[in-house]
């Protein structure tokens, strides 16, 4: 008799995608992939837009006829936005996949086949996919992990492992269960802070930028978009993060 070979896990992905300010040709540039995203019939969608212009909102609108769009004027910043974007979803979906503005899928690439990359590697993943980074852990951030809820004791590295903020997926699972992103960060942080609960649980992130432009300029280089919008607005944890990524 032949072995039974378990199936793989049944991947679905929520892409989430923030906008902010009077920036039409990043609104096309990165509508142009949720647009083809979303064209495989395989995705949930839900749009977030942050003291989003008049140009900026008409571009999406062209690409994004009928999906979800969360207003906010003035701005409630990244994670907050995330926050609302993920409260207001009851489907099926597995894993977010969240893009920054300024992140797309590269000229030439297969969305289908594309999609279907990221689910395959997604099944086996068990913390974050995305481009990976480290940095250095500040003591305030210690501190700051050690008096979370989801602390474990493990031993915080001098530096940590994480996916950047501009692209990533997430299962919905841990999100859920740990109430992420955390309510006390705002603007920047997101990304440095998940690393930081991956490692308490002794989870990892992952690398996967394959077929992406992440946070990119206009020659498509990782990581080097122009900074847009406002430094870390004031509040309580606002030292912990320091200047956005």
């Amino acid at each position: 008799m032949a072995a039974v070979v378990p199936a793989a896990p049944v991947v679905k992905f929520l892409v989430l995608a923030l906008f902010y300010g009077d920036h039409p040709e990043l609104a096309l540039r990165c509508g142009r992939t949720l647009r083809a995203l979303w064209n495989t019939g395989r995705v949930d969608l839900r749009v977030g837009l942050n003291e989003v212009s008049g140009r900026s909102r008409s571009v999406l609108e062209g690409l994004l006829p009928g999906v979800h769009f969360e207003s906010a004027d003035p701005q409630v910043y990244k994670n907050p936005m995330m926050r609302r974007l993920l409260a207001g979803y009851h489907g099926d979906a597995t894993h977010m996949m969240w893009f920054d503005d300024d992140s797309c899928l590269l000229p030439g690439i297969d969305p289908a086949a594309w999609l279907q990359a990221v689910s395959t590697r997604t099944a086996t993943v068990r913390g974050s996919l995305g481009s990976l980074y480290t940095q250095d852990v500040t003591e305030d951030q210690r501190n700051w992990v050690a008096q979370q809820p989801w602390s474990t004791g493990r031993p915080v590295p001098q530096q940590v492992l994480f996916n950047t903020g501009g692209w990533k997926v997430v299962p919905l699972a841990l999100m859920r269960r740990f109430d992420w992103p955390f309510a006390d960060l705002v603007h920047a942080g997101g990304d440095l802070a998940l690393g930081l609960l991956l490692q308490q649980l002794g989870l990892e992130p992952e690398q996967f930028r394959v077929g992406l432009a992440i946070n990119a300029d206009g020659a498509l280089r990782e990581s080097n978009a122009p900074r847009r919008g406002i430094t870390e607005p004031a509040h309580a944890g606002a030292h912990l993060w320091g200047p956005p990524r």
